[in-house]
């Protein structure tokens, strides 16, 4: 195996890993914004009250997106082992 595809592998791996976590950190990140503007308006310093919101948002999506990521990790596996026989020709 060459640098370039090993270099190539690794692009696609760390490629799909942040398109299949994108929905769930960026659902997560704005409901700590918009709790954590509600949180700083009633001057409410309670650490559960942020952390209920992002776990719905995060379960929300991840039963929303779930089909689409385990397409996109089945797709990227697919790919990565069936070229290993041509990575290991090479």
């Amino acid at each position: 195996m060459t640098p370039a595809i090993a270099s190539d592998l690794f692009r696609s791996a760390l490629r799909v890993a942040l398109l299949v976590s994108l929905p769930m950190l960026a659902a997560m990140t704005l409901a700590a914004v918009v709790f954590g503007v509600l949180q700083a308006a009633t001057q409410v310093q309670d650490s559960s009250v942020s952390f209920a919101p992002k776990l719905a948002a995060a379960t929300a999506v991840a039963w929303l997106a779930a089909n689409w990521m385990a397409a996109s990790l089945a797709a990227f596996m697919n790919n990565a082992l069936f070229a290993i026989p041509w990575m290991v020709a090479r």
